[in-house]
């Protein structure tokens, strides 16, 4: 089992092994036929939440890179599991291994929280997709499960989202190097890479769309930010979507037990899957 956390659970020089943060929550469930380890990397977004750290871009590049070597140096059947950002490096990998690129039969499967790249259909709760857009293919090979929150905007953005603005546009954001930002950014737009490059257009009709597309986006970072407690007076009441997989019910259909968090309805599938799919994966591997 390799996890890899979200945007500041981890870090430049990270060299820890035990699973920390959301996901420590994942494999505290887990029972004792699974070895977890940690994989560390920057984990940032820019200034979040390092101030001078590397850009988001950047970040999930090395993300990437020390994720396939924790694979090739790993034995057996592999499981991947990802939280936010790092669901991202996860989904990166697997891309290499559907497309080709990356030969490792070994990955059976795969458990991801609040993926930004989560495909529309993954949560039938769900209305939008991953804020980041349709990221790459999933091989056949691996079973994956995505656990999402309808009200996670990282995970369930809608379609013409202006949060998906705002994330094409600090992709390659760094304090560090603003030099480097500035014309990158300007040259996806202008190349009309944003998600919503053939939604927007300079009209009195766009103007109408866009009050509507307003008052989505302020309820989509409000459920992202965080609720407050100031005195007897709860502050954003609704928010805090983004951290809540470990604290609350998850109940993606009727019959699930109401009483499981998200992270232990994650756990609990990871179990099946090693029931059966690492048995599988074990017979591949002596038979060829």
């Amino acid at each position: 089992m390799l996890a890899v956390g979200g945007t500041g659970e981890s870090y430049q020089g990270d060299s820890r092994t035990e699973v920390t943060g959301m996901l420590g929550h994942v494999v505290g469930e887990l029972d004792g036929r699974f070895a977890a380890r940690w994989i560390g990397y920057p984990s940032s977004y820019g200034p979040v939440p390092f101030g001078t750290g590397l850009s988001y871009a950047d970040s999930v590049t090395l993300g990437v890179d020390a994720l396939l070597r924790a694979v090739a140096d790993t034995p057996g059947p592999v499981m991947l599991l990802g939280y936010s950002q790092g669901a991202v490096v996860v989904r990166r990998m697997l891309g290499l291994v559907a497309d080709g690129s990356l030969h490792a039969p070994h990955i059976v499967a795969a458990g991801l929280i609040s993926d930004p790249h989560r495909p529309e259909g993954t949560d039938p709760r769900c209305d939008g997709y991953g804020v980041a857009g349709r990221g790459p293919y999933v091989p056949e090979s691996v079973e994956v499960l995505w656990v999402s929150n309808p009200d996670d905007v990282i995970c369930n953005a809608s379609g013409d989202s202006f949060v998906r603005d705002l994330a094409d546009a600090t992709e390659s954001l760094a304090v560090r190097d603003l030099k480097r930002w500035v014309p990158s950014a300007l040259a996806r737009y202008r190349r009309g890479l944003f998600q919503n490059a053939a939604k927007t257009a300079f009209s009195r009709r766009q103007w109408v769309r866009d009050i509507r597309r307003v008052r989505t986006a302020v309820d989509e970072v409000r459920g992202y930010l965080p609720s407050l407690q100031l005195g007897a007076r709860t502050v954003n009441a609704g928010g805090g979507r983004h951290v809540a997989y470990a604290a609350e019910p998850y109940q993606l259909r009727r019959y699930e037990d109401e009483a499981l968090t998200g992270c232990q309805v994650l756990a609990q599938w990871l179990q099946v899957q090693a029931t059966f799919r690492g048995r599988l994966s074990s017979s591949e591997t002596t038979d060829g």
